[in-house]
């Protein structure tokens, strides 16, 4: 308020002196203050400070021993204690947060250029490549953080991942099913298991030549016996694979990880007593083996249980389903229970940790599902739980696996070239063990419970990837081995079991995952049938007759008068073979679906002409010639365009005063007035959300984020009692972004290809062909358009749910709001004839082409989302669409070749007989 006054005293001197550095420096640091840049600005300056002083210190301390090679130690050890035990824990927050802003641009590239590409294995992958260098590299921030996450106690690693991933999994599973198929899952979670373990163990044994104890053998077949069916399980939900066959490979998959962790804990506990350290594991015999293998899994599950029965207690007290407060307290309750159940039973209680979490998710399914109050909200959080953790474990395998395989023992690396060698020997083995096992009990398997084909015991072979769980205990070994004997020897053998079960995972997730896709096709477990391609097919026709009813909605609005067709059919592929009997069928279903006396003629003019065949004459001879018409736009519509930018740039400097200084007061407005007045501004708040949910305004980017803080500016004037002035804000906030956005996207076109590669190399686009002009004035068009709709949607509400009740006129108050509205969309209005009327009817079809997009991706939704489609064919639909959506946020022409004259579209209407048209849109002609 204070910079707004002082601006103003300045402004008569700048008038007859120029404009001068320090009125200019003042306008800077304003806007620099408004847009909150300077708090940003001093964090990135802190930031990069703080930086280059740890670097700085790093370099100060081997300074003096750059030339001594006999004190390179000396200079590692001195780096490593720069930083005391404090800074140490701090340092650990950046490793996790630095993984998951990798794992952002991880998905980025796979998700549009190598879909097969498994996330995690992606994430391995990198992670391995900063663990190899980790130790290589000069000491800074993101290595000395990694640093601290290698040496992580192992029990801390299970604490914080297994939780985490292992309850959205076993809540998820169909509880029918899973009761259904329980004594199959038995057969495969603990004799295969055992006897996979075993295989798995004589191969180390007998095969490898590190000379592993039996009981380290035995852990490393435990640990490679957990299966972790991630990416197949989102593979088999995308094709729409049979229910029992995702029953059979998520509930192995569950129930293998707990009785893994079972027998792990067994041969884990007889390998560290061979360590020799006092309190350290225990020589256990076959009696107690028994006893513990029972006290882990049945007191786990009883455990698991009883935690789940609580649960469902606190769910169902927190029955205040209308209270946004009580489901965000069932999300905390859930994830707590699964925190502490893991730790009661795996640390407390001596039993298994997974086998609890299990059955307590279980549970929770089975008798909890309805009692959630928003079942979404828990199901976004738990996969955003999964997500994170997922990312962060996959990371941290992959760097402790890089930093083994890169890091000398003994002055020779701990990998060698026939290392190598014997690990894909395991791989094929491992392969080769699974088949034997699952055919093996097959006999069984296919009789018990809900059945087993042979190609799904196919299927279930190859599937078996390793992953999350056998990382996780493999880390686990490894940091506790570490921790607790300085014998090379053991600390070796632990680093190369290590390292084997990170190769295994990476190798099934990246050759099993990548090819499960093809075998599913090959065994004809998801080929679809002739009925289902004709069923997939009637849901398009049925989504174009869907749309085709809203486009006639839409052109009953006077916004949609002038639409050009050409440029709807050239945008929305579906209405390329559109006929004109389907036009006035969906004509007619719209006529019947509305109140006589609210139905609307939709304006079809622009339409029918393009549609209805003429037989009897020579069609298609339009004035001109088609072919000379312009494709791009003219010199006289670029040179339009700019004054329309300009004139965009000037309204909002020149409204710029009157937002941006509240110290004004009106009274000739009452108080009920001002109250009033904010009312009205709230509903345009929830006017442009209904906007957003309809598909007729985008959630992102500068458009929606102008049409908000124009309505803040506007609460904060009412606030000052002046009158409604959210048109002046808007003008304000677009004049703003108009020269940055010519400016940023003069240079940036270019190297537009870069994040769009896959489309570019399509269609060949590489750079240029992008009009700033008609991109600024587009978001104008559009601003203008939403800015009518929600100031018509907000009149409406206002007056039926916000005026006085039981009155059937308005307060004086009531319609001073409107009145000011009505002055706001006249402003609007007045803007919109400035701009060039080709643009406007231009942006006005792109708008529906968009609207249109909108519906037809929000039905294919529907249709998964109830199951009638499976993910797979409905991506197929809405990848298409989002291709069209963003074809037409670039498009700035289209090809003309199509268009018709006023006089050949006013002749083709005269052609058509008034009968195929009377009763569907009364006496007139459209």
């Amino acid at each position: 308020m204070d910079r707004g006054n002082g601006e103003k005293d300045r402004r008569p001197a700048a008038k007859t002196a120029g404009p001068s550095r320090r009125g200019i420096a003042k306008r800077l640091s304003d806007r620099l203050v408004r847009s909150n840049a300077d708090l940003i600005l001093i964090g990135v300056v802190l930031a990069c400070y703080h930086a280059s002083s740890v670097r700085a210190d790093s370099a100060g301390n081997g300074k003096d021993d750059d030339h001594h090679s006999e004190q390179d130690d000396h200079h590692r050890q001195t780096e490593s204690e720069m930083l005391t035990e404090e800074k140490r824990e701090v340092y650990a927050l950046l490793f996790p947060w630095f993984a998951q802003i990798v794992g952002v641009f991880a998905y980025y590239l796979i998700s549009r250029y190598s879909h097969a590409v498994p996330y995690t294995a992606l994430m391995f992958v990198i992670g391995a490549t900063i663990g190899f260098f980790v130790e290589r590299e000069k000491l800074n921030s993101v290595t000395f953080s990694t640093r601290t996450w290698l040496d992580i106690e192992g029990e801390v690693i299970l604490l914080v991942f297994l939780p985490g991933l292992l309850y959205l999994d076993s809540y998820n599973i169909d509880v029918h099913l899973f009761l259904a198929s329980f004594w199959q899952l038995i057969i495969f979670a603990f004799p295969m298991v055992l006897a996979g373990t075993t295989l798995t163990a004589l191969v180390a044994y007998y095969v490898f030549p590190y000379g592993w104890s039996l009981d380290l053998c035995m852990t490393f077949g435990s640990i490679l016996a957990a299966t972790d069916p991630v990416a197949v399980a989102v593979l088999l939900n995308e094709l729409g694979a049979p229910p029992r066959l995702k029953m059979h490979v998520s509930g192995e998959s569950l129930m293998n990880d707990g009785s893994a962790v079972v027998f792990y804990h067994i041969f884990s506990l007889r390998f560290l007593y061979q360590l020799g350290v006092e309190g350290e594991g225990h020589e256990i015999g076959w009696g107690e083996g028994f006893k513990l293998f029972f006290q882990l899994s049945l007191g786990g599950a009883c455990i698991g249980v009883a935690f789940g029965m609580g649960l469902l207690i606190v769910l169902y007290n927190l029955n205040h389903r209308l209270s946004g407060e009580d489901s965000v307290v069932q999300v905390v309750a859930t994830i707590t229970t699964a925190y502490l159940v893991f730790f009661t039973s795996e640390i407390l209680a001596g039993c298994s940790g997974i086998i609890a979490v299990l059955f307590c998710g279980v549970t929770v399914k089975a008798f909890g599902e309805t009692l959630y109050n928003d079942g979404h909200l828990s199901h976004h959080f738990w996969e955003i739980t999964e997500y994170l953790l997922n990312t962060l474990l996959f990371a941290l395998g992959g760097c402790v696996w890089g930093d083994i395989v890169g890091k000398p023992y003994e002055g020779e690396p701990l990998f060698k070239r026939e290392d190598y060698g014997y690990l894909f020997a395991l791989f094929f083995l491992i392969l080769v063990i699974r088949f034997a096992l699952v055919f093996a009990f097959y006999p069984l398997t296919s009789r018990l419970g809900i059945g087993q084909s042979w190609r799904e015991a196919v299927f279930m072979s190859y599937g078996g990837l390793r992953g999350a769980v056998g990382i996780a205990l493999a880390l686990s070994l490894h940091a506790e081995v570490y921790h607790l004997s300085n014998d090379m020897k053991f600390r070796k053998q632990t680093a190369v079991l290590f390292g084997m079960v990170g190769g295994i995972a990476l190798l099934t997730l990246v050759i099993n995952a990548t090819t499960c896709g093809p075998l599913l096709k090959a065994l004809g477990l998801i080929t679809p049938t002739e009925t289902r391609r004709k069923l997939v097919d009637n849901y398009r026709q049925h989504m174009i007759q869907y749309v085709l009813r809203e486009f006639v909605a839409l052109l009953t609005e006077k916004r949609f008068q002038d639409t050009d067709f050409p440029v709807v059919k050239h945008h929305f592929s579906f209405f390329r073979d559109v006929t004109y009997e389907q036009l006035m069928a969906a004509v007619k279903k719209h006529k019947d679906s509305s109140p006589g006396s609210s139905y609307a003629k939709p304006n079809l003019k622009n339409v029918i002409p393009y549609l209805y065949e003429v037989t009897d004459v020579e069609d298609g001879n339009f004035s001109g010639d088609p072919s000379s018409r312009p494709i791009r736009p003219s010199e006289a519509l670029r040179r339009n365009r700019a004054t329309s930018v300009r004139h965009i740039q000037d309204q909002g400097r020149n409204n710029a005063k009157t937002i941006f200084d509240v110290s004004k007061r009106y009274d000739d407005h009452e108080s009920r007035v001002q109250e009033e007045r904010l009312v009205f501004i709230k509903i345009l708040h929830s006017a442009y959300h209904h906007l957003i949910h309809a598909g007729e305004l985008e959630s992102r980017g500068f458009l929606v984020h102008a049409l908000f803080k124009s309505l803040t500016y506007a609460e904060n004037a009412a606030e000052a009692n002046k009158p409604l002035s959210d048109w002046e804000a808007l003008e304000v906030t677009s004049s703003s972004f108009a020269r940055p956005a010519q400016l940023i996207l003069g240079r940036l076109r270019h190297f537009s290809g870069l994040f769009n590669l896959k489309r570019c190399c399509k269609k060949k686009e590489f750079g240029g062909g992008f009009d700033t002009d008609f991109f600024v004035v587009s978001v104008r068009v559009r601003q203008i358009l939403a800015f009518k709709k929600a100031h018509e949607w907000a009149r409406r509400i206002f007056k039926e749910e916000f005026s006085e009740a039981g009155k059937d006129s308005l307060s004086t108050a009531e319609k001073a709001v409107l009145d000011e509205s009505s002055q706001q969309v006249d402003m609007a209005d007045e803007a919109l004839e400035e701009l060039g009327e080709e643009d406007v009817a231009m942006v006005k079809s792109l708008l529906l082409c968009h609207i249109l997009l909108n519906r037809a991706a929000g039905y294919f939704k529907k249709l998964a989302s109830q199951g009638l489609m499976s993910e797979r064919e409905a991506g197929a639909f809405l990848e298409d669409i989002e291709e069209n959506i963003r074809d037409v946020m670039r498009a700035h022409g289209v090809d003309r070749s199509e268009d018709m004259t006023r006089s050949d579209k006013e002749r083709r209407l005269s052609q058509i007989p008034v009968e195929l048209t009377q009763s569907l849109l009364g006496s007139e002609r459209p």
